[in-house]
């Protein structure tokens, strides 16, 4: 049973809700989807646990008799976004309170899973066949304080690891039934979700399309649209492309939706109270705003029911249907429930799928789609191909008659790999992975099954089949723990059953998986380990713990390792780790795994284009030359920057040396000569196959021999800025400076039988660092200087939570030096002489993000252009982005850019901006020369003016342009897309190659010739459009005003635009109607090039562009947009439209009466290729002087 909002329930909920849970059946659980309360009073932020001072809790009684009174029945309670403080400053604590007081009762069936504010997600296994997932969806909403991983509350409270435990419940329990529930579901009909009734838009007439607009594209917390929210959001949409058999729970919206959402369902059961709007059309199969609750039933034949019950006399007013048992011939019509297998395919039945294998060994290639011709291998890259596709003996691997008699547990993996987790007999745990890999599965669904999709898919051949056979001896020679891997084809069988189909005559490794999920010490396979951590595991004993004491020699030795044999995958979900306890001391051991990516080679044009730095950062050459110490170790970097922190240079080249000593040719040429031999019977893919093993052992030795210089590098990509992390416990940080330079951090323990002990020592050097980053994270630390310390090295001090003490251990004068970070601190005269305190309104500068280091960016930019007035053209350039501790966006971003064409002309431009300049605001400047810039089809000034086609066929029109301009101001973004600018600028126009063009006559028009001036010009961008290239729901204000000035030529003049749009989407059927209308006045006398036109890129879309320039202009534009067809090619998948326009506008002129109207019309069709962002469209335009006027654009061209 399922319900939310109960903050509105009336006592009649609670009663019926307790009948339904006493009434004959199966037995209940009651899931309750958060908002117990309507709003966080001060009576409840005052609860303590334990004190029993309960007064702001008493609308929650009728719930607490409901649990008291069913002993029997669990009830598990997740959070809303009310119980939050509506997203509002004291939501962690509101929420935390809320917990405190549902505890406090003692309740044996009561359920608060996701304790202390985290994100989830948890999990319960409701049958045999049935597993509830539940997350905290407001954690993700929430703008102000909650838990992060430093805090060390949760099993988990990063983001991506969030999202990665979500995906992997999904992917490891296809098996199951899984209801996913939160607050927030990932879609809704109602308000909340985007959807509105029109009347809307009137309430009041247009403010009401700018709320709904801003509602519906940017998102108030409430929204299901905001983008703090959108993060899991679209990775949950994402994720319901993929699966079978889910069912998504929420209950954000005051009403009952239940929703077909794909291949799958979503139930939003918010109206316990009285209901609002929502929309009824299709997906919806139910939405009621009566009040009720609903109840789905899971049967153990796999039937699957949904009912709505109301709360008023417990009638079930909607029963569906959503999964028939597998056996039920009655219910061809609907689907059968996707986790249970079919029916009556026993295990015998199964075996029919392959038969099995009755040999020991199987010759086959490992790869054999992966054969390209000379052509594909040019483009594609040459790789390991003939290693995947030479045949090759195989040992077989048949469950049946294993002597260590597996038992297949699930079905699992990530998006790349299919894998298979076994148990043996004697308890040991096992993983089979494929030997094949799918990449393109971390891509979106629409393109998975493309022609990208594929080429994606054939980077498989990048990596070398068989690597990890290579790496195990060689981690063997390192004492580096690992699983060592053994390669088979597994046979179809009896013990395989239901798995035949997937796993049956699939080439794959076999591997001891170390567990962790409970203590496993002296069993083979687990090294001997208390217990065996996931990363995020070992980051929380970090922070949590001074007792954990990682092997950083041993991780650094591993990860110099993986610079040897190129191996740039080796992020955090690649690494488990050994703890081993030696009386209250856990000592942690690396455990590297999966190496899928070793030897990766890139050649071929497209792999070569994709492994620069600029492209994809993580990709890397595994060759002769050395190699990109950043692409190397991209993936891994926030690990690195925690793990290596306390390393210097001295102890990377030891390592790099242990390694060099250890790895000899010898034991080089045995780990190669572990892979299988070939079994072709041509001896010239023999002899490819060869070549490339003996390519590889040649590699290894020169990269060996060259490791110092790899490892010295590599120290030197981290050594420049270094983070100090502390523990949540209390600890003592000393820094002492030399005058020299020298900065040498201690920290030791504070109290207990360990105080005195030295947890971290490290003396760096001005030379090689810049800046240091001590992070205190929780607790009482105490942090001490001596000597000039933040003379040469810049220091930074992050104190976090607790009462820290900041002192200066001598009485020498010096200048406040080292930064602290302290909100608890009251006034800069709390700090003794050195020290700084530093108010700064980024909340994220106060506490500790494993994750927040991002490098600078270079990025090439250039484009190839074509039109016939100043023919082809190409353009070349960059853009530089650069971060800092206080920008973690960006500090200053810089773009330089050259372009030429066929005619003659050369334009540069460059710009800098400079982020949070002052606060919110950045600093921007620009630049632009083109020598000469053109005006395209200037007809003249005013309503009269007319084209003389023979004068056009030599560019009569085109005017030639020196120009040279500069300007700087101040942006303020607002509302994602919106911005305000405030510009000062210079510009220098000069006409040139008058000759036989417009200019050359005697009437002359101002601002022909040398013409300079300055500029004052405020802008202001309202962008609240679903989507900024090609919307179909919204609207859009823009407004601008340029003053000019200047002594020569006593220009005063001034122009001012502005323009608007507004979209509207009918709900059932995506048909678009756009509205746009303009205006532009000037005052003064403006040179001609500055003056307001209409025409094909403004306001009249059937007319030339620029073809009428005046003194002002009016404008309004209707468009109407429908799709009529989605190609789902195998190129590209693709959605094909129509589109019509009218057109109105009116040149104004100071001089001129009755100013006439003129017309435009026209249509075309769009094209959308995977994405709105790369829409494509093509118009024809019509009016009194164009018979189809061909218009190529992307977007609406508005």
């Amino acid at each position: 049973m399922v319900a939310g909002n109960t903050a509105e329930a009336s006592p009649q909920f609670y009663r019926t809700l307790d009948q339904r849970i006493n009434a004959p059946g199966d037995p209940a659980t009651v899931l309750l989807l958060g908002d117990y309360i309507d709003e966080c009073s001060d009576k409840i932020l005052a609860y303590k646990k334990g004190s029993g001072n309960d007064a702001g809790f008493a609308g929650l009684e009728p719930l607490l008799q409901l649990i008291r009174t069913n002993p029997e029945t669990k009830f598990y309670l997740l959070p809303g976004d009310r119980d939050w403080d509506k997203s509002g400053r004291e939501g962690l604590t509101c929420v935390k309170a809320i917990e405190d007081y549902f505890k406090d009762q003692d309740f044996d069936n009561l359920r608060w899973p996701l304790a202390n504010g985290c994100p989830g997600p948890e999990f319960v296994d409701l049958a045999p066949t049935t597993r509830l997932m539940l997350i905290n969806t407001q954690w993700w909403n929430h703008p102000h304080d909650k838990p992060v991983p430093a805090d060390a509350n949760c099993d988990f409270s990063d983001p991506s690891i969030s999202l990665a435990e979500i995906l992997s419940g999904i992917d490891e329990n296809q098996d199951l039934n899984t209801i996913i529930a939160g607050h927030y579901p990932p879609k809704s009909q109602g308000r909340y979700g985007g959807e509105y009734p029109a009347r809307d838009h009137f309430a009041p007439p247009i403010i009401g399309s700018f709320r709904l607009s801003f509602r519906q594209n940017i998102g108030t917390p409430e929204e299901l649209t905001n983008r703090r929210f959108d993060k899991l959001g679209s990775a949950l949409r994402d994720y319901n492309s993929q699966y079978l058999g889910l069912m998504w729970l929420g209950a954000q919206d005051l009403s009952q939706q239940f929703i077909k959402f794909g291949n799958n369902h979503i139930v939003n059961a918010g109206a316990a109270g009285e209901g609002k709007w929502a929309a009824k059309h299709k997906p919806a199969i139910h939405v009621s705003r009566v009040p009720g609750f609903t109840e789905l039933h899971y049967a153990a034949d796999g039937t699957v029911n949904y009912r709505y019950v109301l709360a008023e006399d417990g009638t079930v007013a909607r029963q569906e249907l959503i999964y028939h048992a597998p056996c039920d011939r009655s219910q061809d019509t609907l689907p059968t429930n996707p986790a249970f297998p079919p029916c009556n395919l026993d295990s015998a039945r199964m075996r029919t799928f392959l038969e099995p294998l009755v040999r020991d060994t199987i010759v086959r290639p490992a790869g054999p789609q992966y054969g390209r011709s000379k052509f594909g291998k040019y483009f594609l890259g040459k790789h390991y191909r003939d290693i995947w596709t030479t045949p090759v003996a195989f040992p077989i691997l048949n469950l049946d008659d294993d002597p260590r008699n597996f038992t297949p547990i699930r079905e699992g993996g990530g998006r790349q790999t299919t894998s298979l987790r076994l148990q043996a007999a004697d308890g040991k745990h096992y993983t089979f992975r494929s030997v094949d890999k799918d990449p393109a599965g971390t891509f979106n669904y629409q393109v998975r099954e493309t022609l990208i999709g594929d080429a994606v898919r054939d980077q498989t051949t990048t990596g070398h089949p068989f690597g990890g056979l290579i790496i195990d001896p060689l981690l063997n020679e390192l004492d580096i723990l690992h699983a060592a891997p053994e390669l088979f084809v597994l046979s179809s069988g009896e013990t395989l059953g239901s798995y035949n189909p997937t796993f049956g005559g699939m080439l794959g490794t076999l591997e001891i998986s170390p567990r962790g999920d409970k203590k496993k010490a002296n069993i083979p396979g687990t090294f001997g380990a208390d217990k065996v951590l996931k990363s995020f595991e070992l980051f929380r004993e970090r922070y949590d713990d001074q007792e954990v004491l990682i092997n950083h020699e041993e991780f650094l030795r591993a990860r110099i390792f993986d610079l040897l044999v190129g191996d740039w995958s080796r992020h955090e979900d690649n690494w488990k780790w050994a703890l081993f306890k030696q009386d209250d001391v856990e000592n942690i051991r690396p455990i590297p795994r999966d190496r899928d990516n070793a030897f990766s080679q890139m050649d071929g044009f497209f792999p070569w284009l994709a492994d620069r730095r600029w492209a994809i950062p993580n990709l890397e050459d595994f060759d002769y030359d050395q190699p990109d110490i950043r692409s190397l170790t991209f993936q891994a970097r926030h690990m690195d920057r925690l793990l290596l922190s306390p390393l210097s240079r001295p102890e990377f080249l030891r390592q790099a040396q242990s390694i060099q000593a250890a790895l000899t040719d010898e034991v080089l040429a045995q780990a190669v000569q572990q892979n299988p031999a070939p079994a072709a019977a041509q001896e010239e893919e023999n002899e490819r196959y060869r070549k490339l093993q003996e390519g590889i052992l040649s590699k290894l030795k020169t990269r060996r021999d060259d490791l110092e210089e790899y490892a010295d590098a590599y120290y030197e990509l981290h050594a420049k800025t270094v983070d100090i992390v502390g523990t949540n416990d209390e600890e003592h940080y000393l820094l002492a400076a030399t005058e020299d330079g020298r900065l040498t951090v201690t920290t030791t323990d504070v109290k207990g039988k360990s105080a005195g002990k030295i947890l971290y020592q490290r003396t760096f050097l001005p030379r090689e660092t810049k800046e240091v980053r001590i992070y205190g994270l929780a607790d009482d630390d105490v942090f001490e200087t001596s000597g000039p310390v933040g003379k040469a090295i810049r220091v930074r001090i992050i104190g976090g939570e607790g009462d820290d003490e900041y002192q200066a251990s001598d009485d020498e004068p010096r200048a406040p030096k080292v930064l602290i970070y302290d909100k608890t601190i009251a006034a800069p005269a709390e700090l003794e002489r050195g020290f700084r305190s530093v108010r700064n309104w980024r909340p994220e500068l106060y506490y500790y993000d494993r994750t927040a280091f991002a490098y600078n960016e270079t990025t090439p930019i250039g484009s190839i252009g074509f039109n016939s007035r100043n023919g082809a053209s190409l353009g070349a350039g960059f853009k530089h982005t650069r971060r800092n501790f206080t920008h973690r966006k960006f500090s200053s971003r810089y773009k330089a850019y050259v372009e030429g064409s066929t005619l003659g002309n050369a334009t540069l431009e460059a710009s800098a901006e400079f982020g949070q300049f002052i606060q919110y605001i950045d600093l921007v400047f620009a630049t632009r020369v083109g020598r000469p810039d053109f005006y395209n089809f200037f007809f003249g000034i005013g309503n009269d003016t007319r084209i003389d086609p023979e004068v056009e066929r030599n560019e009569f029109s085109l005017i030639a342009l020196d120009h040279f301009s500069f300007e700087g101001g101040l942006r303020r973004g607002f509302a994602d897309n919106s911005t305000f600018n405030l510009m000062l600028g210079y510009q220098n126009n000069k006409t040139t190659d008058r000759d036989g063009t417009i200019l050359d006559r005697p009437e002359r028009f101002y601002g022909d010739g040398d013409f300079v001036f300055g500029y004052l010009q405020p802008s202001f961008v309202f962008d609240l459009r679903d989507h900024p290239v090609f919307p179909s729901k919204g609207v859009y204000l823009e407004a601008s005003h340029k003053q000019a000035f200047g002594r020569k030529n006593a220009v005063d003049f001034g122009v001012t635009r502005v323009a608007g749009e507004i979209h509207f989407s009918a709900r059932r059927f995506p048909i678009s109607l756009s509205l746009r209308g303009g205006y532009a006045r000037s005052s003064g006398r403006a040179p001609f090039y500055e003056l307001p036109s209409l025409g094909q890129n403004n306001g009249l879309r059937g007319f030339q562009r620029n073809r009428f320039v005046g003194d002002g202009y009016l404008y309004h534009e209707t468009e109407f947009r429908m799709p009529v067809a989605l190609i789902r090619s195998r190129v590209i998948p693709f959605a094909v439209g129509i589109r019509a326009f009218y057109d109105r506008g009116q040149l104004l002129m100071d001089d001129e009466k009755n100013e006439p109207w003129r017309t435009a019309y026209g249509g075309g069709f769009y094209v959308i290729p995977l994405s709105k962002s790369f829409t494509f469209s093509v118009l024809a335009g019509f009016s009194e002087e164009e018979s189809g006027l061909i218009q190529f654009g992307v977007g609406t061209n508005f």
